[in-house]
């Protein structure tokens, strides 16, 4: 980030879990900003339930299917030039820890199923993961599902913990089409696309406003 005293604040991405049990081990704020964010849009396909029929070409069965792909940069240099207790111990380590605990369910719910199950379950219901957030902005908060991640470790302390990492972050999109109508995530996209939407026509709006002048 320049250090010119004008140069405009720019906020950090994020990947956040909202996990009541544990918040903070599931808050994954970026240190550096994703250079480039690749996303990827396909129209959603009809319903399994929907009858086999003659295929419309101008058919919508709901929002698209949007993957996000971005490569998360984590470094301990600065920390470690600035003698940082934890960076110095542990490296970035607990950054990476973070970002993996999204694909990962609470401590206390797979111990409570494995009491379950020695006390004779028959049945345990599969775990579910909380809410996830890509937050990219105060345009751009969506509920996702985390698909993978692929992280390179790049250099190391004497104690072998990774002290700089590459973190490529796969994520689909969950729309309205996905989660019930209750669940908080349906509202969250129903507003990412209520504002998709806006935006769209204020393009519509000011493409036309720069055809008329450049006609007269």
């Amino acid at each position: 980030m320049s250090s010119f005293p004008g140069s405009p604040r720019t906020l950090r991405g994020a990947v956040v879990a909202v996990d009541a049990s544990s918040p903070l081990s599931r808050l994954a704020v970026f240190q550096y900003n994703p250079d480039q964010v690749v996303r990827t849009l396909r129209p959603r396909g009809a319903p399994a339930s929907h009858s086999a029929t003659a295929a419309d070409p101008h058919a919508l069965w709901g929002a698209p299917v949007e993957t996000f792909s971005l490569t998360i940069d984590v470094d301990a240099t600065d920390q470690l030039e600035h003698g940082d207790p934890v960076a110095s111990l542990t490296g970035i380590a607990p950054q990476l820890a973070t970002l993996e605990m999204l694909l990962y369910p609470g401590v206390a719910t797979v111990i409570e199923n494995a009491a379950l199950l020695s006390a004779g379950a028959i049945e345990i219901l599969p775990m579910e993961s909380p809410l996830t957030l890509l937050v990219w902005g105060p345009g751009r908060a969506v509920p996702v599902r985390i698909e993978s991640l692929t992280i390179t470790e790049q250099a190391f302390s004497p104690a072998l913990f990774p002290t700089r990492a590459s973190v490529e972050l796969s994520a689909q999109v969950l729309t309205y089409n996905d989660l019930p109508a209750g669940d908080p995530g349906y509202a969250l996209f129903l507003v990412h696309h209520v504002l998709k939407e806006t935006m769209a026509v204020v393009a519509g709006v000011s493409g036309a406003a720069a055809a008329v002048s450049a006609g007269l």
